[in-house]
């Protein structure tokens, strides 16, 4: 009835059914291409813990400089004549007048027009749209998957009670063999450990691997999938089913706000176990480019006042080729009840392998051993090219989609 610490079940990681320890905190098992890690912490200190938090202010909107908008007006006939008389003198006057610029002006005249570079986030979904109808709903788990029949429709087994309803939507990456089963999908439940992929085609035999992502709510993501319809992106996803949910998106007067409100449980006692809160997300590799400069941010606040022994901690996961860790905490009392983003800026080696590969990002709400936490609020989080975080968009860059969402 348990899923891992990053959808591991207890079938194969019996331990992880037990209490929570830091270790298992720190245990970095990937969905689909990710490699397991046994430490967030990166041993070559290749991280950039550098304060970027900055206060939040609401845009004022971009004017279009350098742009002007040309209209043509239509004139009665019988003050036509008039106006030519008129215009014969102003010509002339005009003519002098261009005549004496042109003897004191010879240098060229720039008539570009100012252009603004866009950007964009590369993280989907970053405004935690979701199907909340109550303050009850929380972030999916994700678990994996044990077959997948090769028929119409396919049906898929899980290792664990999945929890689902007839009508949910899920995403499906990574199966082997019967590679018609990753997409975006919605269900009909056959048993408590399995259901059916509406309007879906075997096309293999199941040759093992896959995961499920219910979306929650959240919507497909955007762009093709890859030749094994793996999609780019996965859904906002959080902790193992092991131990109580404490992520959850926010309602406000019954209607979704677009954050996710985090209250990690209170330790244990007398076996003290920190239950963490947080929102992951996994981005395949080849929008990636070795090298590449990148910043992870997100604006958080707390409802009231904490202390040093409850932080906000970013981290990045890449295994492109090789595992790469990079992490920042932001202590407690650091955060207010006022909005402010916080980042998490690095760089991918230059040898990274893409292609292939997948970059995770996670946000953790930690707590401190026998500390009772206060509630901690995330809205808008980024991932954008560049060595300082840019301004928050909703925009992924636009691309091309090969394959057909079901």
């Amino acid at each position: 009835m348990t899923g891992g610490r990053h959808g591991l079940d207890s079938a194969h990681y019996p331990d992880l059914a037990g209490p929570r320890s830091g270790s298992h905190l720190a245990l970095q098992q990937g969905v689909g291409l990710l490699a397991e890690r046994s430490s967030r912490a990166d041993s070559l200190g290749r991280h950039h813990p550098v304060d970027h938090r900055t206060p939040v202010t609401e845009a004022t909107g971009l004017r279009a400089a350098g742009t002007r908008l040309a209209r043509s007006v239509g004139v009665p006939a019988k003050k036509a004549s008039g106006l030519l008389a008129a215009g014969l003198v102003l010509a002339a006057l005009d003519s002098s007048r261009v005549d004496a610029e042109r003897a004191s002006d010879d240098s060229p005249r720039d008539r570009s027009l100012a252009v603004e570079r866009l950007h964009f986030n590369k993280l989907a979904n970053s405004s935690f749209t979701s199907g909340a109808a109550t303050e009850s709903l929380p972030l999916p788990q994700w678990f994996s998957i044990r077959g997948a029949t090769n028929a119409s429709p396919i049906e898929i087994a899980t290792g664990i009670p999945h929890g689902l309803s007839d009508g949910d939507t899920v995403g499906i990456k990574g199966v082997s063999g019967n590679t018609a089963a990753n997409g975006w999908w919605k269900i009909t439940v056959r048993s408590p450990t399995t259901f059916a992929l509406d309007g879906s085609n075997g096309n293999g035999t199941y040759d093992g691997g896959g995961s499920v992502f219910p979306a929650a709510g959240q919507p497909p993501p955007p762009g093709p999938a890859d030749e094994k319809g793996d999609l780019l992106w996965t859904p906002w996803f959080s902790g193992p089913a092991a131990f109580p949910q404490s992520e959850f998106f926010r309602i406000d007067g019954g209607v979704a706000t677009g954050e996710i409100y985090t209250f990690p449980q209170l330790p244990t006692v007398p076996d003290p176990t920190l239950v963490n809160s947080f929102a992951s997300q996994e981005i395949e590799g080849s929008l990636f480019e070795p090298g590449e400069n990148l910043c992870l941010s997100i604006e958080a606040r707390v409802t009231e006042p904490t202390n040093d022994r409850q932080k906000l901690t970013l981290i990045v996961t890449a295994a492109l080729g090789s595992v790469r860790v990079y992490r920042t905490s932001f202590l407690g009392t650091q955060l207010t009840d006022q909005y402010q983003r916080f980042a998490l800026c690095f760089a991918l080696d230059s040898n990274a392998v893409t292609q292939g590969g997948v970059l995770r990002v996670e946000f953790l709400d930690e707590t401190g051993r026998l500390f009772a936490p206060h509630p901690m609020i995330w809205r808008r989080p980024m991932l954008s090219e560049g060595t300082a975080p840019l301004p928050w968009t909703p925009d992924v860059q636009p691309l091309p989609r090969t394959h057909p969402f079901y």
